[in-house]
């Protein structure tokens, strides 16, 4: 039997640390367990990747230093973050579901443009 995450804090095994705004973590919750364990196992993944990434060259490719967010899309929901290689740290900072009434690109679904 599986539980539910619980969304707070967490460190990854390689010691990279997973946060997640009180927003998203609301939104998470409310998701199918399965869908939530789902994208907690991506997001260790894609942290435990990041971790393995020398610091120097994390930020080779991104001259303005600047913290992009990135999309991490599971069936119809979006999760926005950005990693910060220098404090090992990844940030949940928004869910996109399609309770929000858009699609995961932030558009409205179809026949409820206009």
């Amino acid at each position: 039997m599986s539980t539910h995450p619980t969304w707070n804090d967490w460190i990854t095994p390689s010691f990279f640390r997973i946060r997640v705004s009180m927003a998203a973590a609301e939104k998470l919750r409310r998701l199918p367990a399965d869908e939530q364990q789902k994208l907690k196992e991506m997001l260790e993944e894609i942290a435990e990747i990041a971790a393995s990434t020398p610091v120097g060259l994390a930020h080779a490719w991104n001259t303005s230093f600047n913290r992009p967010l990135l999309q991490l899309r599971l069936r119809r929901t979006t999760v926005r973050y950005a990693i910060d290689e220098d404090t090992r740290t990844m940030s949940v900072e928004h869910v996109v579901t399609p309770e929000d009434g858009i699609d995961g690109e932030g558009d409205p679904p179809v026949g409820k443009v206009g």
